[in-house]
């Protein structure tokens, strides 16, 4: 509903401005043309959704990464453990 006022409005006041140019200006679309851009634009305004809480739009590739994430840590930390315990066993060799 605000969007046919806003183009209604717009429409009067280049009427406006076009009759202004060809030297007969008629006031009557400028009248009529600020009201209905106010009247549309306040739809609009009342009409918005509300923003939302954050995007799900890629939810599910945030979810893949954190998993990707988790495993490469696990890896790393398997690693690491496989590591020392060599360390040790080196270590222990050489006495």
């Amino acid at each position: 509903m605000g969007t046919f006022f806003l183009l209604l409005g717009t429409f009067l006041l280049v009427l406006f401005i076009a009759s202004d140019v060809g030297q007969q200006a008629n006031f009557f679309y400028f009248i009529l043309s600020i009201p209905l851009l106010f009247a549309g634009w306040y739809f609009r305004r009342a009409a918005a959704p509300p923003p939302s809480q954050g995007s799900k739009r890629f939810e599910g590739l945030r979810k893949w990464q954190q998993k990707r994430r988790e495993a490469k840590a696990k890896r790393e930390a398997e690693k690491k453990k496989k590591e020392e315990e060599r360390n040790k066993r080196l270590q222990q060799g050489k006495r």
